[in-house]
């Protein structure tokens, strides 16, 4: 285009291979754009800040969002119909700020889950609440070497989701539908890659207020770590979230602690065999709780 600028695009498409799943065009990371020496301005369904911190602290792959990726930890990763903007690098800081207008958080989250009941495991529909206000997310990265940092901020002063989501993901069951005010969630990244050792840890604070001025807060901690040895890559990730703050008032008992261990073998550079197993046990209360065994097996390849 001239001046060093150039134009940018990506269509992303996610394709089920029993068939279902994907129900619309471009349904994952899809957009247009510039880029040039001022950075990249994109707009379309594009990735969070927390998205980009979560390829660290959860690199599995699995269907099964829940139990075998750290699914709620992630919980705020989304691809919001959306602008963003990337800064250039400089002395290895680079940032980021998007902006999802009201008319389209209502898409930025939509999560479903599932829940054991009877020894049976149950589907929980997504809950997508109303049209809130305007979104925010802004995002500083730092690489220096083998060493890197992430700080992710998502601010919605009506937040669309209410507490039918704050519920869903924390105790896997819904509780009410009473929106939530001044959502604001912070995310901290650090760790080192290199050599073939990958470690990295992250923590994770989200704050809300109701109605009635009461507030909400969640407190959470993740960390993974992996070593490659030629073609074959063991992890292991734990992910642990404390008893959590619901009509300032703290909810005993409330805690989740997740374990996924596994391992990859490549084949060849686009190739690669993974296989992994996990736990996660979410106390509900006082003497009651719901724990999910799962185990994934799968073929990779990048094309």
């Amino acid at each position: 285009m001239g001046g060093g600028l150039k134009a940018v695009w990506q269509l992303e498409q996610d394709v089920s291979v029993a068939g279902g799943g994907a129900t619309r065009w471009g349904n994952r990371e899809s957009f247009i754009g510039l880029a040039g020496e001022f950075g990249t301005a994109l707009a379309g369904r594009v990735a969070n800040p927390f998205g980009d911190a979560s390829k660290a602290i959860d690199p599995w792959d699995s269907n099964n969002n829940v139990a075998s990726q750290l699914g709620i930890f992630k919980r705020h990763d989304g691809m919001p119909v959306s602008v963003r903007y990337d800064s250039p690098g400089f002395s290895g800081f680079s940032g980021s700020i998007q902006f999802v207008p009201s008319q389209n958080s209502k898409s930025a989250y939509t999560p479903a889950t599932f829940t054991l009941e009877s020894n049976q495991m149950k589907p929980v529909p997504a809950v997508v609440g109303k049209p809130g206000s305007d979104v925010y997310y802004a995002g500083l990265n730092y690489k220096n070497g083998g060493f890197f940092g992430n700080y992710a901020l998502k601010y919605a002063k009506h937040a669309n989701e209410g507490h039918d989501a704050f519920f869903l993901f924390l105790l896997g069951r819904a509780s009410d539908t009473d929106p939530l005010k001044n959502h604001q969630v912070h995310r901290l990244t650090g760790g080192y890659g290199e050599g073939g050792l990958n470690l990295a840890l992250a923590a994770q604070l989200d704050l809300s207020e109701n109605a009635d001025k009461t507030k909400n807060s969640t407190t959470e901690i993740a960390a993974t770590a992996s070593y490659r040895f030629g073609n074959t890559v063991p992890r292991i990730s734990y992910a642990h979230g404390f008893d959590f703050v619901e009509r300032s008032q703290k909810r005993e008992h409330t805690s989740y602690d997740q374990i996924i261990a596994g391992v990859d073998y490549d084949f060849s550079k686009r190739t690669s065999a993974i296989m992994s197993a996990a736990w996660l046990k979410r106390n509900t209360g006082i003497g009651n709780y719901t724990q999910i065994n799962a185990a994934s097996v799968g073929l990779r390849h990048k094309f």
